[in-house]
């Protein structure tokens, strides 16, 4: 474990229980390990055998899965704490698809609503995209799902009814251990159930979120899921939406997940009517922030984290996203795509939010505007200097970096200021 204060990473980290149940696993291997298997067809059975269905939907998802497993067994780096947890989550994602396609069957009805005119928040991660979703979330005409509805989106088959209070009441009991484990994440993106969350939630059912590559060093499986086609996940995604539209109709939905800006192409050929709302923000301090996120996420459940290797990784996975979305964009008709400088959404949200209003002709709610509060300078102060990190923690280079991204600098005007 690192010594330095400074930042909000600073090593791998691991309560005293998790320390000696890895230590005691570390002796003992490799049978120890076999007590936690991550082979796809265990995982499956067991899903099935805990909610007594089998209709996995669309096939294609195994192969993701098979993917996800072997890039984790080969250079994830786990410890056997991370290797429960990474199979406690796998499974709990895989009995979420069984029930949710049970609900489908059983509610055919659900596939005939409408999904209509959906905004999607998207940019580059640690770009204000969840402050911004928040935001326009809050609006009198628009609606975004909450994070207790995208862990649990499917309600009990039989009564169609759902247990709020009680998926809610399990969700905190979770965030509260998660924050016990990792106490360093919460400080860079708290997750609330009652709030909204982003869609990485719903893609878990698919086996292609990104969870895998975030809280483990699965980099194969990242760049194997970059070039995959996502027309079958963005399809499951949206039959979930749909059955969230179900539970809760009326107005439209407002969502946001980064990673969308990886697949926006997909995106636009599954939501042809969405507007996309791209969120840009310096590079010199977008991806430092995503490296020190990262390595908070996965520092309770890793052996080791190579810092200049993680710097590398994002600073090449943020490139390519950044190019896969701009390529995208050409084909958005203007009237779909509203773009947001991240210091203006920080210095001043109501010309921000007025913005957008006006160009999706959405109705201008003089009481909601009011109810954004102006900036606080001591706020924001906190807020900065709640998470730490450099570039050189994660051995990058400020000129390196506004050289490589210096069309894309240049052309949004994202000088750091």
């Amino acid at each position: 474990m690192g010594t330095n204060n400074k930042f909000t990473y600073y090593g791998t980290y691991a309560p005293l229980p998790v320390r000696l149940v890895n230590a005691i696993a570390r002796q003992s291997k490799p049978g120890f390990n076999k007590l936690i298997t991550l082979e796809a067809d265990k995982l499956l059975r067991t899903a099935k055998r805990k909610t007594g269905l089998s209709d996995w939907g669309n096939p294609s998802f195994k192969e993701a899965l098979n993917t996800l497993l072997n890039s984790v067994e080969q250079e994830g780096k786990l410890t056997f704490f991370g290797r429960f947890t990474i199979k406690q989550f796998l499974v709990d994602n895989l009995c979420n698809r069984l029930n949710i396609n049970e609900t489908l069957t059983r509610f055919p009805q659900i596939q005939e609503q409408a999904i209509t005119k959906p905004i999607f928040v998207t940019g580059w991660y640690r770009t204000g995209t969840t402050y911004l979703h928040n935001l326009l979330a809050s609006h009198p005409k628009l609606k975004a799902p909450l994070y207790w509805e995208l862990r649990t989106p499917y309600p009990d088959t039989e009564s169609g009814q759902i247990n709020e209070r009680k998926i809610i009441r399990e969700l905190n009991l979770i965030n509260r251990i998660h924050a016990y484990l990792a106490p360093g994440f919460s400080t860079a993106h708290a997750m609330y159930a009652e709030k909204p969350e982003e869609c990485l939630h719903l893609f878990e059912n698919a086996l292609s979120g990104t969870t895998a590559f975030v809280i483990s060093e699965a980099k194969s499986y990242a760049w194997w899921l970059l070039n995959q086609d996502m027309h079958d996940s963005y399809a499951f995604y949206k039959l979930q939406l749909q059955l969230l539209n179900w539970q809760r109709p009326g107005h439209p939905w407002v969502l946001k997940w980064p990673y969308h800006l990886w697949h926006l192409d997909t995106l636009l050929d599954v939501f042809p009517d969405a507007t996309i709302i791209h969120i840009h923000r310096d590079p010199c301090e977008a991806i430092p922030s995503v490296c020190s996120l990262s390595a908070l996420a996965r520092s309770s459940f890793v052996e080791s984290i190579d810092t200049t290797a993680l710097g590398k990784f994002w600073l090449e996975y943020s490139s390519a996203g950044l190019q896969r979305g701009l390529q995208a964009r050409k084909r958005i008709a203007q009237n779909q795509i509203i773009d947001v400088r991240y210091t203006d959404l920080k210095t001043n949200p109501k010309a921000v939010m007025q913005k957008i209003l006006q160009k999706m002709d959405l109705e201008r709610d003089e009481d909601w505007i009011n109810s954004i509060g102006e900036p606080d300078k001591n706020r924001q102060r906190k807020q900065k200097t709640a998470h730490q990190y450099s570039l050189s923690q994660f051995g990058l280079n400020e000129t390196e970096i506004r050289e490589h991204f210096a069309l894309y600098i240049h052309e949004f005007d994202l000088t750091r200021l």
